[in-house]
């Protein structure tokens, strides 16, 4: 039997869903959702085998314009991403194109790489404002494909994934039928507490922190696992910590439970907050923590 493969990239703005359609997607939870924008921080990469074709995802920050170090680094984690894309899933929600977008879409143009739009979250958004929003993006770009779909329910996917299938190409599988990701387990721990914190947190207070597992132990029957918490403010680690360490202690809780479901193992998670004054520009430390080097001067 003759294998096939596809490689696309999800593109759009921040907070249009991407996450969530790449969960779905896969059929399981490994890139972290919040309802807050620039949840994504570095290119995620997501593999589904079904049968003789497999599916390669590329998920990447929304666009944004990179200020700190660590913005700049996302700024350039979206370029290459795109610069290596050989088909564009360009998800957006049902609004019409925004300065951002159309930049990106110019960009594609430019490179000749082909593109699907999917309009997300149409279970939740009135017929007549999919439309105008598909007609104000198809006037500006000649997609291959206009799929409304909801990455929440799913509803729309199986037509996506049909798609895709037909612009596979035969070649031998990249990676082994039973991966589901590139990310180690290492950083997906990392990841769900970061996620925990974007919904415990308030706005500030998430976006500056990074996490990195200080050590990850595996033995029957149990995973232990050591987060060290970096934010740049005595103010944010206070915040953090909260009262009696009762904040830190009900993200600790959530992000183990969801840990024991995805690993289906008993886990021990203890989190440290440590104050790393000015982090996002901190070059060493961005490198340690796994953002990519940007094109800095």
């Amino acid at each position: 039997m003759s294998t096939k493969t596809v490689f696309a990239t999800l593109m759009g703005r921040p907070n249009v869903g991407k996450s969530t359609l790449l969960n779905q997607l896969i059929g399981e939870k490994i890139s972290i959702v919040s309802p807050k924008p620039q949840t994504t921080r570095t290119r995620i990469t997501g593999i589904l085998t079904k049968g003789e074709v497999q599916y390669v995802f590329m998920d990447m920050p929304g666009f944004i314009t990179g200020k700190s170090g660590l913005g700049k680094r996302m700024e350039q984690t979206v370029s290459n991403t795109v610069d290596e894309a050989e088909i564009a899933i360009f998800v957006s929600e049902a609004k019409a194109p925004n300065e951002a977008e159309k930049k990106m879409l110019a960009r594609l143009a430019q490179m000749g790489i082909p593109a699907i739009l999917v309009i997300n979250k149409v279970d939740a958004i009135p017929k007549e404002k999919i439309l105008a929003s598909i007609a104000s993006f198809t006037e500006i770009y000649d997609f291959d494909a206009v799929i409304p779909l909801s990455a929440r329910t799913g509803d729309g996917v199986e037509i996506l994934l049909k798609e895709l299938e037909a612009r596979a190409e035969e070649s031998p599988f990249f990676f082994d039928p039973d991966q589901l990701s590139d990310q180690s387990e290492a950083v997906y721990a990392c990841e769900v507490v970061r996620e925990k914190m974007l919904y415990l947190l308030g706005q500030e207070v998430p976006h500056g922190v990074a996490l990195a597992v200080d050590s990850f132990e595996e033995e029957e029957g149990l995973i232990s696992i050591y987060v060290v918490i970096y934010c740049s403010k005595d103010s944010h680690k206070g915040i953090i910590i909260g009262k009696n360490g009762a904040k830190l202690k009900e993200i600790s809780t959530r992000a183990r439970e969801e840990l024991e479901k995805h690993f289906d193992c008993k886990v021990y998670l203890k989190c440290f907050v440590k104050v790393k004054r000015d982090w996002e520009n901190n070059a060493g430390l961005l490198d340690s923590l796994g953002f990519s080097q940007s094109n800095e001067s």
